[in-house]
């Protein structure tokens, strides 16, 4: 009768199984980023299979690394690395939304950092502020353009040099 060879499945889950008491003295939040460690191990058994002649956890290691890499390299992809020589480079959350924002409003070879300078100064445009007082009582609104007419009066008709225009 031959003999029948474990499969790398068999041999990681036993591997694991081996480091289950160093997971058991791991803090909780500790434990979690282990248990995530595991999986990545177990994401690449099918190509682990192929390199049967290897030792386990060797494997194990390399698909752990490779899923960190491909993560590390994810964030780089989304802009999230840090700009060394910046010397008040600091990290800031920011919302998804506003992150699609700033991806949308980055130019080439453009930092976000750059990307939220050249937004700030930006002056706004008179059609972004089109209908700001639309929800405004008709008083409070004749109120409102009685005040900026007189603002905007030349000064000859103020001092009464040229007669005024009518509204």
């Amino acid at each position: 009768m031959g003999r029948t060879v474990p499969t790398y499945r068999l041999h990681l889950e036993s591997l694991l199984n081996d480091w289950m008491d160093y997971r058991r003295a791991l803090r909780e939040r500790d434990r979690e980023v282990f248990d995530r460690l595991l999986n990545k191990a177990r994401q690449h058994a099918s190509a682990a299979s192929y390199a049967a002649h290897l030792d386990p956890t060797d494997l194990a290691f390399l698909s752990i690394l490779l899923e960190t890499e491909k993560e590390i390299q994810s964030a780089k992809d989304m802009g999230t690395h840090m700009h060394t020589q910046d010397t008040m480079a600091k990290n800031i959350a920011v919302a998804d939304d506003v992150y699609e924002m700033l991806v949308h409003e980055k130019q080439d070879e453009e930092s976000f950092s750059e990307v939220i300078r050249r937004l700030a100064a930006r002056k706004p445009k008179l059609s972004e502020v089109f209908g700001a007082l639309a929800d405004l009582p008709e008083e409070e609104f004749q109120r409102f353009r009685a005040a900026a007419l007189s603002v905007d009066r030349p000064i000859s008709e103020e001092l009464g040099w040229k007669k005024k225009r009518r509204a």
